[in-house]
């Protein structure tokens, strides 16, 4: 028997709305000085009316805003769900039988139809205020798949989308009413400045296509089918054939990638482009755009996506992520009620991620005197790339860079991959026993190796790492999640030196090591744990944890290995005093029962939790980032995107009887004014 299990809270989030519930204590007493405002938000399923079991990852759902309002006498909850417009279209579609042709369907990390691909705003908030203003703060919520939106921090609500529809260039689907935007969950706001800097880039239809594993495949052919063919080889006099026809076939699959891209632009419109802008936005005003090139003038292509953008006094910094997406990614259920298409097309086109990281260094002062413009009218600038060992998924920066030095703060997730999720027809990898099927859907993140904390000091001139180095435990840093530290994720200015960063790790559940997963990172080049150490944790696995990183030195300065079966989730840093320990750690925590709300001595992790707060009502499972505001206010700023501008071409264009009122639908719920 697999040991121990997935609490099966963090599996179930019920899309119902709370207005001021109030948690209870279970365990421990609510400290007298907490104050201030927490927001959680969480994948929350979607409005689906024929759904077939759910065989998508739980990424895939409408964000569950959570507001927990903090107070030494008790913690209430207000929960709302994101409701963008395309939120509107994919609610209304699903409830209206006669409007079944243009209903969203779940496509992998996708949920896409006729009308376009939906931003589901379910990752992160970005608090906005000016240094030394009084104005409300303002919040933005994200999507790494969308434009971010921003929500009145009072009621909730969504007030507006950051960005007119042609100021952000879509990848794809751009003639339909929502096209697909990407654009990392992370923006960076610099209150010193008053500037959000973010990312908006297309991956192409070759980059795409990249992504089916045949030359991947003979790159990793196995030691003794590469030494048969060496032999053959050498008998027939063309030394080292094998080597020479993967550089072949990489060239060609680079010149195959251009010249697709080329014909699919004039051609196939519909299809992904490729291309990636660095974008800057001053709270009012339009966007502005820089197309990154490198010193080559090569343009910069993203391989696999961007999560997360970071900003120093003079740079701005840009993290490819560990998260690939491919056509392995963008299907599930192709032939419903049967498994054998969706597993065939998973085992042919499924690759692992990238066994590096890979960083874009800009310099801010390169913005004001950009490059030329090429023919799309978007200047040009200058970055630098920055490749080290490791994937990972979420950095930070110390916002002094003084002589060009970028100190960054780096979760690495080796051989974890997030992209990945359990099937219906999956099998363990530990009894060969099909998977149970309360965990279909969960990511399937039963890790092929231990995290590691890295700490890089970078040329930001040059690209050169001056010092790396990383840092792992074997107890405690598997599955590096969610992070959280004084003045992050709050309207505080970004801290000069990072001196302490909370980490959660999700540990290691054997329920979740999926046979395939386990034969698609055997092979890791970057192990650290042996693939026999991996097979012994049947029982036992690794627990979740909560720690302190000493972000200074790295070290792990104190930790809380969680209780068997249990597993932490979002955590927020919430200030009592002005030292980097002095205050609270909040996050949310799945036992197998239901979600709670633990409650942190931030100075002294090693103690437990000083308080546990749950609530009968409140079902929340597998929720993402956090943000901590000390009040709250109405939003009051003046910027809005018009939309009837936004939408009534797009509208315009719905054919048919039921398009026809399908129109009138949208435009009353678009624009009810």
């Amino acid at each position: 028997m697999l040991h121990p299990r997935v609490p099966r809270s963090v599996l179930r989030t019920d899309r119902t709305e709370h207005t001021d519930l109030p948690l209870h204590v279970e365990e421990g007493a609510l400290p007298d000085d907490l104050e201030g405002h927490l927001f959680v938000v969480a994948p929350a399923s979607t409005p689906d009316p024929e759904p077939v079991g759910r065989r998508t990852t739980l990424m895939v759902g409408d964000g569950l805003v959570c507001r927990f309002d903090l107070r030494g006498d008790g913690v209430t909850l207000t929960s709302r769900l994101a409701r963008t417009p395309d939120f509107l279209a994919d609610e209304l579609t699903a409830s209206d039988p006669t409007l079944k042709r243009f209903r969203f369907v779940d496509a992998g990390l996708a949920r896409v139809g006729l009308l376009g691909a939906r931003d589901l705003a379910n990752t992160a908030f970005v608090p906005m205020r000016a240094e030394g203003s009084d104005a409300p703060t303002r919040l933005l919520l994200t999507f790494d798949a969308g434009r971010p939106v921003e929500i009145d921090p009072l009621s909730l609500a969504v007030v507006t989308p950051v960005g007119g529809r042609t100021e952000w260039r879509p990848e794809a689907l751009g003639e339909l009413l929502f096209p697909l935007v990407l654009s990392p969950a992370h923006p960076a706001w610099d209150g010193r400045t008053g500037e959000l800097f973010t990312l908006n880039y297309g991956r192409g239809v070759g980059n795409f296509a990249a992504t089916i594993p045949i030359v991947h495949l003979l790159s990793r052919m196995p030691s003794w089918l590469e030494a048969a063919f060496d032999r053959v080889a050498r008998v027939v006099g063309v030394e080292a054939a094998y080597r020479w026809l993967v550089k072949r076939l990489e060239r060609v699959s680079t010149r195959v990638d251009r010249e697709l891209e080329r014909l699919t632009d004039r051609y196939l419109p519909f299809v992904p482009d490729t291309f990636t802008d660095l974008v800057r936005w001053n709270g009012a005003g339009p966007l502005e755009r820089w197309r990154l090139v490198l010193p080559d003038d090569e343009e910069v292509r993203i391989q696999q996506s961007v999560h997360q953008v970071a900003v120093t006094r003079e740079h701005v910094v840009i993290l490819e992520t560990g998260f690939k997406i491919g056509l392995q990614s963008g299907f599930n259920d192709p032939v419903p009620h049967t498994d054998s298409v969706d597993r065939l097309m998973r085992a042919l086109l499924t690759r692992p991620q990238l066994p590096y990281t890979a960083f874009y260094v800009v310099s801010r002062a390169d913005l004001s005197t950009p490059l030329p413009p090429g023919d799309d009218g978007v200047p040009r600038v200058r970055c630098r790339r920055v490749q080290v060992p490791l994937e990972a998924d979420h950095f930070l920066a110390d916002y002094d860079d003084a002589d060009g030095r970028i100190t960054l703060h780096v979760a690495h997730a080796p051989a974890t991959d997030l992209s990945e999720w359990v099937r219906p027809y999956d099998r363990s990898a530990y009894d060969d026993q099909p998977v149970d099927p309360a965990l279909v859907g969960m990511l399937a993140v039963g890790a092929m190796d231990v995290g590691r904390f890295g700490r890089y000091v970078v040329d930001a001139a040059t690209g050169d790492v001056l010092e790396a180095e990383t840092l792992r435990d074997d107890e405690t840093s598997w599955a590096i999640a969610l992070y959280a530290g004084r003045a992050l994720n709050t309207p505080d200015a970004l801290p000069e030196r990072i001196e302490q960063l909370y980490w959660c790790t999700e540990g290691c559940f054997p329920e979740l090591l999926t046979d395939f997963v386990f034969h698609l990172y055997e092979p890791y080049e970057h192990r650290a744990t042996p693939v026999s150490e991996i097979l012994a944790m049947a029982r036992g696995g690794r627990p979740s944890a909560v720690i302190r990183l000493d972000a200074a030195r790295p070290a792990i300065a104190d930790a809380y290995p969680l209780p068997t079966g249990v597993m932490a989730g979002s955590l927020q840093y919430v200030p009592r005093g002005e030292g980097p320990t002095e205050g609270y750690l909040i996050g949310t925590v799945y036992t197998d029962a239901r979600t709670e709300l633990w409650i942190f001595d931030a100075a002294d992790l090693a103690r437990g939790p000083v308080c546990k707060l749950a609530a009968d009502g409140w079902r929340v499972g597998f929720s993402l980032h956090t943000a901590w505001l000390p009040r709250l206010a109405p939003r009051r700023d003046d910027y809005t995107i018009d939309a009837r501008a936004e939408w009534e071409a797009a509208l315009s264009s719905l054919d048919g009887e039921d398009g026809a009122r399908l129109r009138e639908a949208l435009r009353v719920r678009l624009y009810p004014s």
